[in-house]
């Protein structure tokens, strides 16, 4: 009983902690209350093993009618936003499903371009992750600091020179959209976008069109700025050959995925339907929240990247804070004050700084805009960070002002009733 009470009160302790915090980390989200409601179910405890062949299930299990239903209407419902047939939910995580993609279409030894470990890259796409493991070489695409997006003509060239099977585009610090007009008109390589950061920002229609700009293949989280379960999805351009789509579907089962907890799809299915409703206003607002708090970061005297192209485009702020002690130092400090944000390695860090103390932090607004912050609040949550960066306020006082503004904001918005 000591044990089930200890448990019971660290659940409650993360319950009430995260509802006093500004909770600023840039991969995270909260499910609406009809979507965590449909969270927990019989699903919870049951497989559905199955390939797919010509579009049809190939179930191993019995006991399978209605999680293949739900499965099936995730599917549908994600064909229909984005105008394709090949859709896969089976994922269980944004870097399973670039796995996936890496186990399908290359092979130990050979070379892909990435965006870089300190250019913005997730570790799945680096010699540190994923990548390395299935035995690839990575590239790191040039990258123009100034303007925190790649360097098109200086990738162009190498481009020309390596001849990559596959180029990973889409980053973990992702500021602007990604030049893929640009880079399609130069090779015939295999685009793959990571969406997983901004894949809420495509779906309410607000961030870009990667299909329609020439990516073959989006893989994703679904609990991002997407505000789902936690899990991933992959979805293929309508024109991708069936042939590479067989592979990635192979490669997920019975290659990589045994068990894709089936339990999450009623919630992720609700999510969707709720995006399709609400999600270009929310898209919207979230990035005119980023906006607003980057402006406002860099008026009150942070080095906040990316002014060359106007701060941010998406859900995420990056500020150089190496001058008041590194990224880990000031996301401990803030940390105390019920601030949580994310120490971010930069372009002139090294990629062990990334797991030590690198010189930035990134920060997300979708949470806060979920729980419905707008502009005017994201002014208060700059003069906040003010307070425990430049002022140098003890954050055990800073914390106090927060948990009482964030008081006022309790309920979940751009999302249907329970």
């Amino acid at each position: 009983m000591k044990n089930f009470k200890r448990i019971e009160e660290i659940v409650k302790g993360q319950n009430r902690w995260r509802r006093e915090c500004l909770n600023l980390i840039a991969s995270e989200n909260v499910l609406s209350r009809l979507a965590e409601k449909f969270l927990v179910s019989d699903f919870v405890g049951r497989y559905n093993e199955h390939g797919i062949k010509n579009g049809e299930f190939e179930e191993h299990y019995q006991g399978v009618k209605f999680s293949s239903l739900i499965e099936k209407i995730c599917i549908q419902i994600f064909s229909r936003r984005f105008k394709t047939p090949y859709v896969d939910v089976r994922p269980i995580s944004g870097a399973i499903a670039n796995l996936a993609v890496y186990h399908a279409i290359l092979k130990p030894g050979d070379v892909f371009f990435s965006p870089g470990l300190t250019f913005g890259a997730h570790v799945s796409s680096t010699q540190y992750g994923i990548a390395g493991v299935c035995g690839l070489k990575s590239v790191a695409m040039p990258f123009d600091e100034r303007k925190m997006q790649l360097n098109v003509r200086e990738t162009v060239k190498l481009i020309k020179k390596v001849k990559p099977k596959l180029i990973m585009l889409g980053r973990s610090m992702f500021l602007f959209p990604e030049p893929i007009r640009e880079i399609r008109k130069y090779t015939e390589a295999i685009i793959v976008y990571d969406a997983a950061h901004v894949f809420g920002l495509i779906y309410g229609g607000k961030f870009q069109d990667p299909f329609k700009e020439g990516a073959d293949i989006i893989t994703a989280s679904t609990h991002k700025t997407f505000p789902g379960p936690q899990g991933g999805i992959i979805l293929g351009n309508p024109k991708l050959d069936k042939k590479i789509w067989k592979k990635i579907q192979n490669a997920i089962f019975p290659g990589i995925v045994s068990n894709h907890h089936i339990f999450r799809l009623p919630s992720l299915a609700i999510t969707a339907l709720e995006m399709n409703k609400f999600g270009k206003d929310y898209a919207s607002q979230t990035i005119k929240n980023a906006k607003t708090l980057a402006r406002e970061l860099f008026k009150i005297g942070f080095d906040v990247l990316g002014k060359e192209n106007g701060f941010t485009k998406s859900h995420q702020v990056i500020v150089n804070v190496k001058e008041f002690g590194g990224g880990k130092v000031i996301a401990e400090k803030l940390e105390e004050a019920n601030i949580i944000v994310n120490k971010m390695a930069l372009p002139k860090d090294k990629d062990i700084d990334a797991t030590q103390n690198p010189s930035g932090i990134r920060i997300g607004v979708q949470e806060m805009t979920r729980f419905g912050m707008k502009e005017k609040e994201m002014k208060k949550i700059a003069y906040f960070i003010k307070k425990v960066v430049l002022d140098k306020i003890k954050p055990k006082e800073v914390k106090k002002e927060v948990i009482n503004f964030r008081k006022k904001f309790q309920e979940i918005k751009y999302c249907f009733k329970a």
